[in-house]
């Protein structure tokens, strides 16, 4: 057995969870405003204004728009430092669990396109996404 570790440790429990498969759902159906919003909603301290908020889910939105030719799954730590610029931008705290999850996507990223480089993200991680989304929906 082969394991590869990040070295990120997050503690993420149910609510956590549900959050992040929802905010990742909609990333992957390209709906950066419902990303934004869930983002702003899933923050435990906000300071942003709702003009704040209204700019931020637009800046998530024009993240989304401009991956239209790529694959979303494919380039999460690519958008990362675009996700926590508009966050810092317009006071919008994100969640630990997020930020993990996310740097974590990313160092693997890179150890999936060092050792495979044909490998597509998109078509495993998509159904695994999915999948998560209809269990938080159906409470399974």
């Amino acid at each position: 057995m082969n394991m590869i570790d990040c070295g990120l440790v997050v503690e993420m429990g149910e609510k956590e969870h549900e959050n992040l498969v929802k905010i990742l759902g909609a990333f992957i159906k390209r709906d950066g405003m419902l990303a934004g919003q869930l983002m702003v909603d899933t923050a435990k301290k906000c300071q942003a204004t709702a003009m704040d908020v209204e700019l931020f889910c637009k800046g998530i939105q024009k993240i989304c728009d401009d991956d239209e030719d790529q694959n979303f799954l494919e380039s999460v730590g690519d958008y990362l430092s675009d996700i926590c610029y508009l966050a810092c931008l317009h006071k919008v705290k994100l969640e630990a669990s997020f930020i993990n999850a996310a740097l974590a996507c990313e160092i693997m990223e890179g150890l999936a396109s060092s050792l495979y480089p044909d490998m597509a993200v998109q078509k495993i991680a998509l159904p695994m996404v999915a999948k998560a989304e209809l269990m938080h929906r159906f409470k399974l």
